[in-house]
């Protein structure tokens, strides 16, 4: 074309040719971007879905643990009204009473999937902040129930410890008589004995937040299993979008 003077065909082919390229490549672009993106939304989800099936487990666990302290709640009552009256026949209730208090019940929230999506970055994909916002409050309810129950656990442990060092554990159980005994079959004899030792007002101390206790922390428990039920459908509508 330039031998034959045609410089001005030449040049218009060369930027068709260049246009072209161009344009390749921001096609190409465009579908890596797009791949990554879909990628990305992937592994998003799947990370919210192991998020949800935790809080799914999380909310049968406070269920379960709500329903378990209204229970020893009934038993405490009743374990302090027999002990008030002197009223040392029903034996069984005040053991399991006083036992409901000092042994410890297992709580364990899975935060797996939460921790997963921290520690992956994807947490500022989330592009609606009610969501993220859900995901924050819901775990900081859960750390306020742990937070509770940790509090009254160690209450307990040190009330228990006292009970132990005065002697009163072994006189109520008669463990000195009675040894190696297996923990369901151990029941103890409170009596009018029992009833003069100091340990008695630690028994009852024991017995009186038994029973306050549930009203205290039920607005906890309750709180988080309302925003993990909401966060949960938040999350199948985000998955939608």
């Amino acid at each position: 074309m330039i031998k034959e003077n045609k410089v001005s065909k030449y040049l218009l082919y060369a930027i068709g040719e260049i246009i072209l390229v161009v344009i390749g490549i921001l096609i190409a672009l465009q579908l890596n971007n797009l791949n990554t993106t879909h990628t990305e939304k992937q592994n998003l989800y799947k990370y919210l879905e192991k998020i949800e099936t935790n809080i799914k487990d999380d909310i049968i666990t406070s269920k379960r643990m709500l329903e378990s302290r209204i229970e020893n709640a009934k038993l405490c009552d009743k374990a302090t009204e027999l002990i008030v009256n002197r009223d040392f026949n029903d034996q069984a209730t005040i053991t399991n009473a006083v036992f409901a208090m000092i042994i410890e019940q297992p709580l364990n929230f899975n935060r797996s999937g939460f921790e997963s999506l921290k520690n992956s970055g994807y947490l500022h994909y989330i592009s609606e902040p009610k969501l993220e916002n859900l995901i924050n409050k819901y775990y900081n309810a859960v750390d306020q129930v742990l937070y509770e129950e940790t509090s009254l656990q160690v209450w307990a442990n040190d009330l228990d410890l006292e009970l132990q060092k005065s002697g009163f554990i072994v006189k109520w159980l008669e463990l000195e008589n009675k040894p190696n005994r297996k923990l369901p079959d151990i029941v103890g004899n409170y009596n009018e004995d029992l009833y003069q030792l100091p340990g008695h007002n630690i028994t009852l101390s024991l017995l009186f937040r038994g029973h306050l206790f549930p009203a205290f922390l039920t607005g906890f428990y309750e709180e988080q299993i309302t925003i993990g039920e909401e966060l949960i459908k938040a999350i199948n509508q985000y998955k939608k979008e």
